[in-house]
């Protein structure tokens, strides 16, 4: 006789779709995770971080946003306890999405350093100077 289960939709990374990656340092060494949702058959979420890697030389920011355009499941044996693996992906391709705050922050960083770069420095005989008097430039005569 089988035993009843409670039917499930199972954690998954989807090629195509968007998520954040979570960075922590550890021993100089950098490890990453992404959050997933799983919807149950009532409709209820979970959530799980699930970690990831990237091929060699790959740093990413924490909270980066990357579309996974192909990736694998691996696992790595767990030196604690030797019949539970730990499964992670293995992201060999992504695409970093900028969101919208990113744009315009680099935009407004952008524009600052033409800005300084543009800045001219004008001696005092060049003007003809003026004085304030009660917050009105008056020039002078």
């Amino acid at each position: 006789m089988q035993e009843e289960r409670e039917p499930r939709i199972f954690y998954k990374v989807e090629a195509g779709k968007k998520y954040r990656i979570w960075k922590n340092v550890y021993n100089d060494q950098a490890f990453y995770k992404i959050l997933v949702t799983q919807t149950n058959y009532d409709k209820s979420k979970d959530k799980i971080y699930i970690n990831v890697q990237f091929k060699k030389n790959v740093e990413l920011p924490n909270e980066t946003d990357i579309i996974i355009n192909c990736a694998y499941e691996n696992f790595r044996k767990n030196p604690k306890d030797p019949y539970n693996y730990i499964p992670y992906y293995v992201i060999t391709d992504f695409e970093i999405v900028q969101n919208q705050e990113q744009i315009e922050a680099q935009a407004l960083d952008d524009y600052r350093d033409t800005l300084y770069e543009n800045e001219v420095t004008i001696d005092d005989n060049f003007l003809d100077w003026g004085k304030y008097e009660n917050n009105i430039y008056r020039k002078q005569h």
